[in-house]
């Protein structure tokens, strides 16, 4: 529904036509369009009508400069894309959590563009549709050791090179209360889904910024803006997601001086991969949302191949979300009752 308002609306190519139509067309257009409209409402509604269009066209122009401006920010104030100085066929992307999911979709989705992808990940092997693709190399790491990350990335730079993208995808979940959580589980979370990327950044960004030219992808969610119940350590760590995300750019631009370097946060809501696989049917019960997992990897593949940084929230109608903290409580903390209320009446 909010995609649609803004669609049509709030697009200004559909209001300022009919406005120029109404208000500052030619006189015998304006007056033959009038005189048109005049056979099925009143002089009065028209002059409604025009009100109000003058209002969409200025509310839809506002959001589109809005939005231009955001993107200028996410992009380090820099009017040029960085996409001039990549040749596709000739970078290396690091993917962790490569062999499934979203890490399994965008290693496919880059290699058929022609980059190399260094796929990592735990499991014993990659998919064997993955396996037939000369470009996907695979390297089996634990990224929540740190010695284990520097060794992958002595063996990858005297086997192919630096990479120049790096995409920290992989990511765990606990569905547990909080009096419940064990400190291995909580251990194992907080390392996987954020300590890791820690140790990726100090392994790879070096050669980055040497180079002056680099993108660095986290997979985040929109649980980085809300902490459901029962799922407060996942939420927990993706906040820190976004968080890193947030402080490696500034540091990145300010300390290093190196704009050049691209940072892209994602923000997807459940889709149907094998981390939520367990609680699927009971998240679409809820009246919850669950997308193709195909739409988080073709975003994110889309921006890398833009040259550009972003905030990405997929789907883009869920943005709204992102913006919680700044409403009223009675109106942030309504809304997620109305959704416990849904998930309780599910279950």
């Amino acid at each position: 529904m909010a995609s649609l308002i803004s669609k049509v609306p709030l697009n200004p190519l559909l209001t300022a036509p009919l406005l120029f139509l109404l208000t500052l067309a030619p006189e015998n257009i304006r007056q033959r369009t009038i005189q048109q409209l005049r056979q099925y409402v009143s002089k009065k509604s028209i002059a409604k009508a025009i009100t109000t269009l003058k209002w969409l066209t200025a509310l839809g122009l506002a959001r589109w400069l809005s939005n231009y401006a955001s993107q200028l920010a996410q992009n380090n104030f820099r009017f040029a894309s960085e996409k001039h100085r990549y040749n596709w066929p000739q970078e290396i992307a690091l993917i962790t959590g490569a062999a499934g999911g979203f890490g399994s979709l965008m290693s496919k989705d880059l290699a058929s563009k022609g980059v190399t992808i260094i796929a990592v990940d735990i499991a014993p092997a990659l998919p064997p549709d993955m396996q037939k693709d000369p470009r996907i190399h695979y390297y089996n790491c634990d990224i929540t050791s740190k010695p284990a990350v520097d060794e992958l990335a002595r063996r990858i730079q005297t086997a192919h090179g630096d990479p120049s993208i790096l995409i920290n995808n992989a990511g765990i979940a606990h569905k547990h209360r909080i009096l419940d959580a064990t400190p291995a589980s909580l251990q194992s979370i907080f390392a996987v889904n954020i300590l890791s990327h820690y140790y990726t950044a100090q392994a790879f960004l070096p050669a980055m910024l040497r180079a002056k030219k680099g993108h660095v992808v986290t997979l985040a969610s929109m649980a980085s803006f809300v902490s459901p119940a029962e799922m407060v350590s996942y939420a927990n760590t993706k906040a820190a997601a976004l968080s890193f995300h947030e402080g490696l750019a500034a540091e990145v631009r300010a300390v290093y001086n190196v704009p050049e370097i691209k940072f892209t946060v994602v923000h997807p809501t459940f889709a149907a991969t094998g981390l939520i696989r367990k609680h699927e049917a009971d998240l679409k019960r809820a009246g919850v949302l669950v997308i193709d997992p195909q739409m988080v990897a073709d975003a994110v593949v889309a921006q890398i191949l833009s040259g550009r940084g972003a905030q990405l929230v997929i789907p883009d109608d869920l943005g709204v979300v992102s913006c919680m903290r700044a409403y009223p409580h009675w109106l942030a903390q309504g809304m997620l009752r109305l959704g416990e209320r849904a998930g309780g009446e599910a279950a």
